[in-house]
């Protein structure tokens, strides 16, 4: 009976080495998670890069939602709700880069419809030349 005593003597400070670095290890992993700055920082550069493309005038709704999210984001890191505030920032930044998209091509429709008018202008001008003839 003395071996049987001295085997979980002897196992016993290895068994509790493993527990002590299981319970570090799971500590770590509840531990709050790294502020999304990446995410964050993305967010803002899209909304910069909508504001410069003058999507206040043509998508106002979706520039507005990507500064709405953005700020909401950035309240959930404060509390240290770290993965509500990547997800708000990742939808922030969606938002901002909808909101260029839909900028750009109302300026393309813009520009089509005035070269549309030149074209007509000119086909006018063609026209009066001929009949003056």
């Amino acid at each position: 009976m003395p071996e049987n005593s001295r085997t979980h003597a002897g196992l016993r400070p290895g068994v509790v080495a493993g527990l002590a670095g299981a319970i570090l290890l799971a500590a770590g992993c509840a531990s709050t998670p790294v502020a999304p700055t990446q995410s964050l920082d993305a967010a803002k550069v899209a909304i910069t890069n909508a504001e410069r493309a003058n999507a206040g005038r043509y998508a106002g709704a979706e520039l507005g939602e990507a500064r709405q999210k953005l700020a909401l984001a950035d309240d959930a890191a404060e509390k240290e709700e770290m993965l509500e505030a990547e997800q708000l920032a990742e939808e922030a930044r969606v938002e901002a880069e909808l909101a260029t998209a839909r900028t750009e091509a109302a300026k393309a429709v813009a520009v089509n419809k005035e070269m549309g008018r030149g074209a007509d202008a000119l086909t006018e001008e063609m026209q009066r030349a001929g009949e003056q003839r």
